[in-house]
């Protein structure tokens, strides 16, 4: 039984017992909000922003005690810098938006109403890249932005939600009944059109915050092969409505109008390369080594949507000085100014001596893409 479960089961004797308490506030409530009880309660969102910001605030405080929050300052101001570029470019900025990281090895993530964003620290492994976690984290913020779990409640409300309401009306509202309310609404997971929709809201965000168009894509592949080596949880990232298959061909669909270039290929041995083609010859870049949790091919997809990106940013002319290395003793990651463009491990060094070495390599080679791509820009002017 999954652990969000257990927890609603933990809650369930103490809802019961407060929602009998504040049962007479209900008639109040359906007056004050002008609800009747028929299916157009289904139909009209009747919960607040307010309110939702209320009832977020209750599941999240029961979700960190339940979990607990990672204390690891270099991996919390990693989420919570990804998450704050999404929500710069998201719909609802005047929401107060927190990332955390659950303490659990548990793979998966969720969003709170309101916008209380969680990651569980077992997810962080599979996500290497910034744009993989930009993808996580883009798709829990469409939730939000289209208040999918609040609309969840709304049609549940006359069965749970108009005693918890009446509470939230009268300030004395219950936090343990409002948080396993919400609780109860992530469990049961998002409808098909919901899911399609937090997917291209993800987009859209990781799109217009600059990390690399691939990044959902890839991450769908990869939830769905951790979805069949480990099984699947049925909630949070792991939804499965509508099906992994529909949900990257959808993803095709908005990759296809942007015409990305350079492209990323596989090659016969099991590597990958990145190309794009110039008047003078293509210029190409191998990948040839699985590392940090991808394979050649994920790798070398996000590098070129990486370059796609520094063309988008650039506009008249990429700066060939402008790509730099930040060398620790395991990896080095590549950025052009503050894009992170690709990360290179211990394996791909072979014959290069040292991780700096094979970094510095990938660096020349990216510096004259750059040249080649502002001198084809010269000549379409």
């Amino acid at each position: 039984m999954q652990a969000l479960e257990i927890l609603l089961m933990e809650n369930n004797f103490s809802v019961a017992f407060h929602v009998k308490q504040i049962f007479k506030l209900i008639v109040t409530l359906c007056c004050f909000l002008g609800v009747t009880f028929s299916s157009t309660v289904t139909e009209a969102g009747v919960i607040s922003e307010k309110q939702e910001i209320e009832m977020g605030k209750a599941a999240a405080e029961q979700i960190e005690a339940h979990y607990g929050v990672l204390n690891d300052p270099m991996v919390t101001e990693r989420v919570e810098r990804i998450g704050q570029s999404l929500v710069a470019v998201c719909g609802r900025k005047n929401l107060t938006y927190t990332f955390k990281v659950l303490n659990t090895e548990d793979v998966n993530a969720l969003a709170c109403p309101g916008g209380h964003i969680y990651v569980f620290k077992g997810l962080l492994d599979f996500m290497p890249s910034d744009g993989e976690l930009a993808a996580v984290l883009g798709h829990e913020i469409g939730h939000v932005v289209k208040r999918h779990t609040v609309h969840q409640i709304e049609k549940n409300m006359l069965t749970q939600m108009l005693a918890i309401l009446a509470g939230v009306a009268s300030g004395n509202g219950d936090v343990m009944a409002m948080g396993m309310v919400v609780s109860d609404a992530l469990a049961a997971g998002y409808s098909r059109a919901d899911e399609s929709a937090a997917d291209r809201e993800g987009f859209d965000y990781c799109l217009k915050a600059g990390y690399s168009p691939y990044a959902m894509l890839i991450t769908m592949h990869k939830l769905q092969e951790m979805a069949e080596r480990y099984g699947n949880p049925g909630w949070g990232i792991f939804d499965s409505h509508p099906e992994p298959e529909k949900r990257i061909q959808n993803m095709h669909k908005l990759l296809s109008p942007l015409k990305i270039t350079p492209n990323a290929s596989k090659k016969a041995d099991g590597g990958a390369f990145v190309r794009e083609n110039f008047a003078d010859g293509d210029w190409e870049l191998v990948v040839r080594e699985t590392a940090g949790g991808n394979d050649p091919y994920y790798r070398a997809e996000l590098l070129a949507g990486a370059l796609y990106q520094v063309k988008q940013r650039a506009k008249e002319k990429i700066d060939p000085t402008h790509f730099i290395v930040f060398e620790a003793p395991d990896k080095a990651k590549i950025y052009y100014e503050d894009m992170q463009l690709f990360v290179v491990y211990r394996q791909d060094a072979a014959g290069f001596g040292s991780i700096g070495a094979c970094a510095g390599d990938y660096v020349e080679k990216l510096r004259i893409w750059a040249e080649k791509v502002n001198e084809k820009s010269k000549l379409q002017k």
